[in-house]
């Protein structure tokens, strides 16, 4: 009986161990202070945005002109079955100007992105949302205002 419950302890050691490993090792992804390389992993982001380059504060991309000024402004929990837009959300400093020397470039968004959504991907790496919204609080899945989510991965692994 003993032997039992201590094999099922220690099967439940081990897996809330390999959980919380696996966990960190996908947070470490998540942008740093430091600008770091990542590499589209999503279908079609590599002809649309190409590689990106990433901080706390500014968000570059290989296929576009400039980079995006970034501030954290809250974290964004998923709807229901949405997590495309959930993640700590970035405001977009440079949202206009940004936009228009991109417009039109490699099926770009429509509008200028005012957001960026920055949350841990289900299959490795960070997915990446622009939101187009004025306020990302009022987003919700029905809303047309979402313009791209992309997957990327830290390109030194």
């Amino acid at each position: 009986m003993q032997s039992k419950q201590f094999s099922r302890i220690s099967f439940a050691l081990v897996l809330s161990l390999a959980t919380s490993v696996g966990m960190a090792a996908s947070a470490n992804d998540m942008p740093s202070d430091q600008v770091r390389a990542y590499i589209p992993i999503s279908n079609g982001t590599d002809a649309t945005l190409g590689e990106m380059k990433l901080s706390n504060s500014s968000a570059s991309f290989s296929k576009l002109t400039g980079e995006m000024q970034l501030q954290h402004a809250g974290v964004r929990k998923p709807d229901n079955v949405d997590t495309e837009f959930s993640g700590d959300v970035y405001q977009v400093m440079n949202a206009d100007a940004f936009f228009k020397s991109n417009k039109g470039k490699n099926g770009f968004c429509d509008e200028p992105v005012r957001w960026l959504t920055i949350g841990e991907s289900a299959v490795g790496g960070i997915r990446v949302g622009m939101l187009s919204s004025v306020d990302w609080k009022k987003y919700s899945p029905t809303s047309t205002e979402g313009c791209s989510a992309d997957t990327f991965m830290l390109k030194d692994q």
